[in-house]
């Protein structure tokens, strides 16, 4: 049994569905989309409902910390609390995953006092997706691979559209009739197979081919 598998399959984050965060205390980081997520369960295990899912096993309403006015407690913070299960099945086999989730529902900023009337939502969604990554989903970000800009230079490259099969078969055509290095090719365009070819170069990459056909029947 391959114990690594899922989390294999599952640990690389295509920065598209990621933004950068900031919060109180100086405390910054990479959020992924929680969609972007779901779909990747889906991709896994089948769809929601049927190869995976998320139950609420508890919910509350937790009091934070004060707001003092002219000496007196006026209000309280308060945080929504959610314990939530993930289910999931592998090679028919069910597991499950506990994890938490938490958003301010009641609070004070610049502008006020607030009530978020989604914490609810938000916070199942916090526990979704931290029960996502004990499995594996998005361990890249969790484990501090995001902070490397070499790295996430490299996953834009790898998560690249690709080019279309009529645009693999033109480059193979022109790489024929030129007689080219394939190989030599693909490394020039930093690519690792014509079925995987950016699909951002394959303009410049036929212009190039193009050119030296022109070159060889002169």
């Amino acid at each position: 049994m391959d114990t690594m598998q899922l989390w294999e399959s599952v640990e690389k984050t295509d920065p598209k569905y990621t933004k950068q965060f900031s919060r109180g205390g100086g405390f910054k980081g990479t959020a992924t989309n929680a969609t972007y997520l779901a779909r990747k369960a889906t991709e896994r295990f089948g769809p929601c409902g049927i190869g995976w899912g998320v139950d609420v096993v508890s919910e509350e309403i937790i009091q934070g910390a004060p707001h003092v006015i002219d000496g007196q407690v006026v209000a309280h913070d308060l945080i929504h609390k959610v314990r939530a299960r993930l289910w999931y099945v592998v090679d028919g086999v069910r597991g499950e995953v506990e994890h938490f989730g938490q958003t301010q529902f009641v609070g004070r900023n610049k502008h006020g006092f607030y009530t978020d009337e989604e914490a609810p939502k938000k916070s199942l969604t916090d526990a979704m997706s931290k029960c996502l990554s004990m499995l594996g989903f998005s361990a890249d970000i969790h484990l501090g691979m995001y902070d490397d800009n070499k790295y996430v230079a490299k996953l834009h490259e790898e998560f690249a559209p690709q080019a279309s099969a009529d645009e693999v078969n033109a480059l193979q055509a022109l790489l024929t009739e030129t007689s080219s290095d394939v190989a030599g090719f693909l490394a020039y365009f930093g690519a690792e197979s014509l079925e995987t070819f950016p699909a951002s170069k394959v303009e410049a990459a036929i212009a190039v081919l193009q050119k030296k056909k022109k070159a060889k029947a002169e």
